[in-house]
């Protein structure tokens, strides 16, 4: 067990929304109906809000490096709220209730469970930036989905694996640029480990918004062989 899952069981039991009692449950059960794109249609390959789950018009002209992503809600109000205190703020007991979501995503009847995945691997942050952070809420959130899956009692949860993505240089964090500029701030920041090959990955972040940190570590897993990609992120921008 990961320091952040005991971290995370000294905490109380609360809803990661409201902060109301929810048991084991990442939410409580008003916040679980609630929740903003929980129930959206979306592009089965961007997660982007689309009328039917399959490509949007995007991914069929352009399609991604990634084979699909899954995403547990929308990036909006309350939910973008606790991503950003976990992500800027420190709080990083709310990792295991945001990992929980995307569990619970994985597990829905229209989710990902069906897929094979051999591993999940976070999104990994430079050197000097997790240093100054203190953490990576990729991996906390990783972390987080997989003892969820424990909890309720999945067979075979993926391993992480956060050893086989690494920012080879730092680059300009993506939230200060604008998103013409994102592609080509990332571009070739991700290196993948050769074990990777053969493997079915999935790749964990907090946000996808443009896609490019996502199309970026895609392209590095799978130019050192990686079958299959998958994104999971908590949430989804617009």
């Amino acid at each position: 067990m990961s320091w952040a899952e005991v971290w995370g069981r000294l905490l109380p039991r609360s809803c990661l929304l409201c902060e109301s009692a929810s048991g084991s449950e990442p939410l409580c059960p008003a916040c679980a109906d609630f929740l903003p794109g929980a129930r959206r249609h979306r592009c089965r390959s961007c997660a982007r809000p689309w009328h039917v789950s399959h490509r949007c018009a995007s991914c069929r002209a352009l399609p991604p490096a990634f084979d699909a992503t899954f995403a547990a809600a929308d990036y909006v109000a309350p939910l973008d709220r606790a991503v950003t205190a976990l992500k800027f703020s420190g709080r990083i007991g709310l990792a295991s209730g945001l990992g929980g979501l995307l569990a619970d995503r994985w597990r829905a009847p229209d989710g990902a469970e069906w897929l094979r995945l051999d591993c999940l691997v976070p999104v990994p942050l430079a050197a000097g930036r997790q240093a100054e952070r203190g953490f990576n809420q990729a991996q906390l959130i990783a972390a987080g989905m997989l003892a969820r899956l424990r909890s309720v009692g999945h067979a075979c949860p993926p391993a992480l694996r956060p050893d086989l993505l690494a920012r080879h240089r730092d680059t300009r964090p993506q939230s200060l640029l604008p998103s013409q500029e994102r592609l080509a701030n990332l571009d070739h920041g991700f290196l993948a480990a050769a074990a990777a090959a053969g493997l079915h990955i999935g790749v964990v972040d907090d946000v996808m918004t443009t896609g490019s940190t996502l199309q970026a570590a895609a392209q590095a897993l799978k130019a050192a062989g990686a079958l299959r990609v998958v994104n999971l992120v908590v949430a989804r921008t617009a």
